[in-house]
């Protein structure tokens, strides 16, 4: 019996870019502390870590992207928020389209102390009349530490 149904024993592909995002705030950060999430829009977040190594010394660049809808973004991350990520930085828990979660910010060598810190926000109203208005959110840190993987429940 044909029903021309085809099925595919390969497997596929793990779609890109990042499905949930956690932040909780550098300086009170510890076994116990609160992540507030936010929503996220589109595929365009993502998470990149770059290893370099200098003169025998290794360094991980951490950058992470946040796309965002801009009337969000407006009652989230207001200039206070701005400032103490800029000083501060956060811890951010992300899972990846993928399924997997990782912790960023933190760091058995430096703790918190090498935090993801803001380096860029950017409002963009869209090229077509039908664009949705974002908000990216760019968070960047580099330490000597891969990204931790993420085990905590937060449901």
């Amino acid at each position: 019996m044909n029903d021309n149904t085809q099925t595919s024993t390969l497997p596929r592909k793990p779609v890109g870019g990042i499905r949930e995002v956690r932040l909780a705030m550098a300086r009170e950060f510890g076994p116990q502390s609160t992540f507030t999430a936010y929503e996220l829009i589109d595929d365009r977040s993502s998470y990149v870590e770059t290893l370099t190594a200098e003169k025998g010394l290794l360094r991980v660049e951490h950058r992470l992207t946040l796309v965002f809808d801009k009337h969000q973004a407006d009652e989230w991350f207001d200039r206070s928020w701005m400032d103490r990520c800029a000083v501060e930085g956060v811890v951010a828990a992300i899972t990846t389209a993928a399924g997997e979660r990782l912790r960023i910010g933190v760091s058995t060598r430096f703790a918190t102390e090498q935090a993801l810190r803001l380096e860029r926000f950017t409002f963009e109203s869209g090229e077509k009349p039908v664009d949705r208005p974002v908000a990216i959110l760019v968070l960047t840190s580099e330490d000597t530490d891969r990204a931790q993987t993420d085990t905590t429940d937060y449901e």
